[in-house]
């Protein structure tokens, strides 16, 4: 199972989260970072299954970047819940 790990710690902001996955999840150049975008990579796009690790994402945010995470987050956590045999999300604190 291939296996992405995300650290909070990689960025400040949380649209530099897009390039992020962007890089490690292989995606095309024309991956539209945005939710829409994502959710179509991970149903059509990467191969499966994989687990999805998220380490640090419980820290307190500002505002901006807990409402843009919470959406990207949701993506991960909403493949799993629809395709459990092809996603897992891990989040370690």
């Amino acid at each position: 199972m291939k296996k992405y790990i995300f650290n909070r710690n990689e960025f400040t902001w949380a649209e530099e989260f897009y390039d992020i996955i962007k890089k490690k999840m292989e995606l095309p150049d024309y991956f539209g970072c945005n939710a829409d975008a994502l959710w179509d990579m991970l149903t059509g796009y990467i191969d499966t299954p994989c687990e999805i690790v998220l380490v640090g994402f419980g820290q307190e945010e500002n505002v901006y970047n807990r409402n843009f995470l919470k959406r990207i987050i949701s993506c991960f956590e909403d493949a799993a819940k629809e395709y459990p045999e092809q996603f897992k999300v891990t989040k370690i604190a």
